[in-house]
């Protein structure tokens, strides 16, 4: 057995009720709970990893998005001078995180992917079969780790560096601030 879960589900008059159930391996495949366990915290961690590159994409596009939105509203060169850096220094990082080339089905043979893809399909590799991952999975993502830990470092410092300065500027001309997060 690999473990036993409650579930709580609402009936249509409104009232709570709980029913237990085992979550039991497929009795055709031996696999020990170990190296099950073993692939689920290895998955459970690559796909926090996967999550952590996506979100930073989606925060370095709000940030973006924002941006062009205040600079529509101000010709201010010195607001423009310092959204113009805080913007290169996001496309830096964005592109190391994502492949922004691909547009059609076609493009991944063309452009290299990059940690976001490569994490994921690490994942896939994970969650394909039953059991324990290969031993070469746990370098691979030690590596990926390092990788996007550095972008997001970078995605860090870009923030915290011109982020404060354009808010100044921006508030100054009455612009509304962009949040880090």
């Amino acid at each position: 057995m690999i473990g036993t879960c409650i579930h709580e589900f609402d009936r249509a008059d409104g009232r709570s009720q709980t029913q237990p159930f085992a979550v039991k391996k497929h009795p055709f495949h031996n696999v020990s709970d170990a190296d099950l366990r073993t692939q689920f915290e290895i998955a459970s961690a690559i796909r926090d990893n996967v999550n952590e590159a996506n979100n930073a994409i989606i925060q370095i596009r709000r940030i973006k998005r924002e941006i062009d939105d205040r600079l529509k509203k101000s010709q201010n060169a010195d607001v423009k001078a310092i959204a113009e850096q805080l913007q290169k220094e996001l496309t830096v990082v964005e592109e190391d995180v994502y492949q922004v080339r691909n547009q059609s089905n076609q493009d991944p043979l063309n452009f290299p992917i990059k940690t976001n893809n490569r994490l994921a399909s690490l994942l896939r590799v994970v969650e394909a079969g039953e059991g324990k991952p290969t031993s070469n999975v746990g370098p691979i993502f030690e590596e990926l780790k390092t990788e996007l830990k550095a972008e997001t470092d970078r995605l860090q410092k870009a923030v915290t560096t011109y982020l404060p300065r354009f808010n100044t500027l921006a508030g100054r001309l009455g612009l509304d601030p962009i949040s880090e997060k």
